[in-house]
């Protein structure tokens, strides 16, 4: 018998509903916490700067205590989703804990890692509390070539051996990859192994300027052209770039220049307390250890709304802009100024609608 009471939403219906209200009444449904900004690896593209430069700052880093009282304000104040990350967020000696906090709060936690500090206590943590996945940093396919960019001899052996204890033990696992000069030829290898482990896979060739402003990492940017042609060999990214431009495509920047949800429905806090939109936008802080998390959280959409998109914004209007993986912080990082656009990752816009709009394969396939 049916029930005359209504019936569910579908899914993705529902979920599409469900953001709009957290919009709406901006609830911060999502967010980051950096554990630590140190790391066991010494990545030449890292955006962090060099391991000796992180170190520095380790004495800063919140306590355990802090950071369970952190995670006890922004549950309360609504959040669901919460991203564990770093730096590699294993290194700190109280992560198990703090992921127990936070998963018996009742939060969808995910965790990025390099993987290579994923030991048997650490698989039964997440076999007694699983997370919602666990992302790895695959950075070759080869020893030679993942230790080139990483610096650290015998890397890649531990990577590969804590992506197979994820994946023997039911952990749901995804790769992911940035694709740059020293990697990009072992790209098919690399997303071979995330099929051997069936595992999701991902590319991302945007690499920025560190936090410190040097621009030592641009130098191992792919071009764009060859980025393009890598993404688009895959039939299956070539069709979800379609579909996603075809659900995006009205979304067109009118006056405000940020439209993402930082400060609306996402934030970032990073290893020393500190409330941020997100973790690009390093202009708005909060310091927690001062004001409560919804203090800085009501502030931070003001800051944010402030922030306008001028008449002559070259991204304004642009049907192409959430092709390009549009970003005024990350503008800032690389130009200077959030309103001043990057003309790699524009370029990268432009050859991505060229390839959508191309006949020979685009009406080719059912949405």
């Amino acid at each position: 018998m049916e029930c005359t009471e209504g019936k569910w939403l579908g899914t993705n219906e529902y979920l599409e509903k469900f953001i709009a209200m957290a919009r709406e009444r901006r609830i911060p449904l999502a967010g980051s916490i950096d554990l630590t900004y140190r790391c066991n690896l010494g990545c030449v593209h890292c955006y962090l700067g060099s391991r000796a430069e992180r170190q520095k700052h380790s004495a800063r880093e919140m306590s355990t205590g802090r950071i369970f009282e952190v995670i006890d304000e922004i549950t309360d104040a609504g959040c669901l989703y919460l991203l564990l990350t770093g730096g590699e967020p294993l290194l700190r000696d109280d992560f198990q804990k703090i992921y127990r906090h936070a998963k018996e709060r009742g939060l969808v936690v995910t965790v990025f890692s390099n993987g290579t500090l994923i030991t048997d206590k650490v698989i039964e943590l997440f076999r007694n509390l699983p997370p919602r996945e666990v992302e790895i940093s695959l950075y070759g396919a080869t020893a030679q070539t993942y230790e080139k960019i990483t610096g650290v001899r015998g890397s890649y052996e531990r990577c590969m051996r804590g992506i197979k204890l994820l994946a023997d033990n039911n952990i749901k696992v995804n790769l992911k990859t940035i694709l740059m000069t020293l990697n990009c030829h072992e790209l098919s290898k690399m997303e071979n192994i995330s099929k051997r482990f069936c595992a999701r896979f991902r590319l991302d060739a945007a690499i920025s300027p560190c936090f410190c402003g040097d621009k030592t990492p641009l130098k191992f940017r792919v071009s764009p052209e060859e980025v393009i042609e890598m993404e688009f060999s895959s039939s299956e990214r070539a069709h979800l770039w379609k579909k996603f431009f075809e659900s995006s495509k009205n979304h067109l920047l009118v006056d405000t220049l940020y439209g993402c949800g930082a400060g609306v429905t996402g934030f970032h806090i990073d290893p020393f307390g500190n409330l941020q939109p997100c973790m690009m936008i390093l202009d708005i802080q909060y310091n927690l250890h001062e004001t409560g998390f919804l203090t800085g959280w009501d502030d931070m959409i003001l800051k944010i709304r402030d922030k306008k998109a001028g008449s002559d914004f070259a991204c304004r209007g642009c049907e192409k802009i959430n092709l390009c993986g549009y970003c005024p912080a990350f503008f800032r990082l690389e130009t200077g100024a959030e309103d001043v656009r990057s003309e790699y990752i524009c370029r990268m816009g432009d050859l991505r609608y060229q390839r959508i709009k191309d006949a020979h394969w685009g009406g080719n396939r059912d949405d």
